[in-house]
């Protein structure tokens, strides 16, 4: 591992990478817990997160305290392969302990409009989140907030009709929301990401940097 300036850590390998953030996130945990008798993390998709996921499910904590937010979700109907809940609950929450009732996803089913109208109701019952993950695609998106799109400064979920990947509409946490984190962790995993790395040297504006 190197340590670079602002916070950045480079990892040999993915699995690296993985069981230092778990063990950060178990640490953090437990300190909220006891702080305050709960912790908060909003989890985030894509394939470069599976590990993490894999290791937290094989972990212990006080997992009742625990809730769980996600940072985006694809309108597609539940259960759906392309949903970033489905590979999460399979991965780790159908075989938790954690409460359902402490699991806050996005009802991308509902469709755009009133998925977001459900999960600025949930967030409005919640200030800080303890922790936010978030992994960047291959063109420096972060959730479902992509380059050169527009979205609301003001709301704390905001919708995407035309992603640049299928599926196309999206329903996503707000650069307003996704700041307001005691911890932010930034996740850059993979070769296919490299060009997304050389904007970044280069001070280009991409979604990863409103955070």
């Amino acid at each position: 591992m190197k340590i670079l300036n602002d916070n950045w850590l480079i990892f040999d390998d993915e699995m690296s990478l993985s069981k230092a953030l778990a063990q950060e996130v178990l640490n953090i945990a437990k300190k909220s817990i006891f702080e305050k008798d709960c912790f908060s993390i909003v989890l985030t998709g894509g394939q470069s997160v599976l590990n993490l996921y894999k290791i937290l499910s094989k972990s212990d904590s006080n997992w009742e305290k625990w809730h769980i937010y996600i940072g985006d979700e694809r309108c597609v109907p539940m259960r759906h392969k392309d949903r970033n809940d489905q590979v999460i609950n399979e991965i780790w929450l159908d075989n938790s302990t954690i409460s359902k009732n402490n699991i806050h996803f996005i009802q991308a089913e509902l469709g755009l409009i009133e998925a977001q109208k459900e999960y600025e109701k949930v967030l409005k019952k919640i200030d800080k989140f303890d922790v936010v993950l978030l992994s960047m695609g291959e063109d420096g998106h972060i959730a479902s907030l992509f380059p050169n799109h527009l979205y609301s400064e003001e709301q704390m979920v905001v919708v995407e009709r035309n992603s640049p990947k299928l599926p196309k509409e999206r329903v996503s946490m707000s650069y307003k929301r996704l700041n307001r984190a005691h911890y932010i962790f930034k996740l850059i995993i993979g070769e296919s990401k490299q060009k997304a790395v050389t904007l970044l040297k280069q001070n280009a504006n991409l979604p990863i940097t409103r955070l």
